[in-house]
């Protein structure tokens, strides 16, 4: 039976834990230990199922592993806080609430501005204030005058709130304001600056972005890289020759250059080659990336020139 699970067997089961372990809340970080019991659980399998595989890690841990990273973090719904710490983020709560079928807290629960016209039994007419209690929002007043007949009851009233972008609702000055923004697309929970940035919401969208044209990108290298072998093999080429083809292939010029040294990411952290999807900045040497130049993309911290990007042992 254990040949049949697999980690995207068991992503929709931790996507679940981790939500009801968090109360569906974003960005609350659980120990990847105390999922590994209850993901079982639900399940229905022993946390021992499948003994014990390389490395001595047990077989439903590794695949649980796995199911963090390739199906709740690899698709932008669950970040690392820190080593061994996992979390949700909103669009993966959104995604748990679909699995378990919790239905999302109801409009006047989340918005607290509403007022109540009281009962009368004259006529008079009734200010309606509605402020907005989003400190990034201004002052709202709404004012009808509500006529209320003799012996009638007035209904309660309950108007929405007005959503303002905490930077600008025009899309066009959002798209400037990214622009010159060298870090855009390199959200991180950790960071005390992205807490108080205003285009946090449409940063942590270009993350999502960016790792689904990153896994585009990487599905379609391999196809690449199969079909490569495949010719190699019909042509009665041995590994030795391909990879020496492949080693010539990459030893090209890199465009771009940084000042001195490079930027080396820390260990673990996630980086990919991608083709830049935008206009922007290098986060070494501060020079221009061209839109379709192959760039080094790195989790937390954004995009780089190749040459200005150390990869090596990391």
């Amino acid at each position: 039976m254990s040949e049949n699970l697999t980690a995207k067997t068991f992503a929709p089961h931790l996507l679940a834990v981790l939500a009801e372990l968090t109360e569906y809340e974003a960005n609350l970080s659980v120990p990847m230990e105390e999922t590994y019991q209850p993901v079982c659980a639900r399940m229905g399998i022993d946390e021992n199922h499948g003994g014990e595989v390389s490395g001595g890690y047990r077989f439903t841990h590794r695949k649980i592993g796995l199911a963090f990273r390739q199906h709740l973090r690899g698709k932008g719904l669950g970040e690392l806080a820190s080593k061994g710490q996992w979390m949700l983020t909103p669009e993966g709560v959104d995604e748990a609430r679909n699995i378990t079928g919790l239905a999302a807290p109801e409009m006047e629960e989340e918005l607290e501005a509403f007022v109540e016209v009281p009962v009368v039994e004259e006529k008079l007419e009734v200010p309606v204030v509605v402020t907005r209690t989003d400190a990034t929002a201004e002052l709202i007043e709404v004012v009808e005058l509500v006529e209320v007949d003799e012996k009638e009851s007035a209904e309660v009233l309950r108007l929405p709130v007005i959503q303002k972008h905490p930077y600008s609702d025009d899309p066009y000055i959002r798209a400037l304001g990214t622009e010159a923004v060298p870090c855009y697309g390199a959200w991180s929970s950790r960071s005390d600056t992205c807490k108080e940035c205003p285009l946090v919401t449409d940063c942590r969208m270009q993350v999502g972005a960016w790792k689904s044209e990153l896994a585009g990108a990487l599905a379609t290298e391999e196809e690449q890289f199969q079909a490569r072998v495949q010719q190699a093999a019909e042509d009665g080429k041995t590994v030795e020759e391909l990879i020496a083809e492949l080693d010539d292939e990459d030893t090209g010029p890199v465009p771009g250059g940084g000042k001195q040294g490079k930027f080396k990411p820390a260990k673990g952290q996630d980086y990919a080659k991608a083709k830049a999807s935008r206009k922007s900045l290098c986060l070494h040497c501060q020079e221009p990336i061209p839109k379709g130049e192959w760039v080094r993309w790195c989790a937390d911290e954004g995009v780089f020139h190749l040459a200005c990007f150390d990869d090596t042992d990391a």
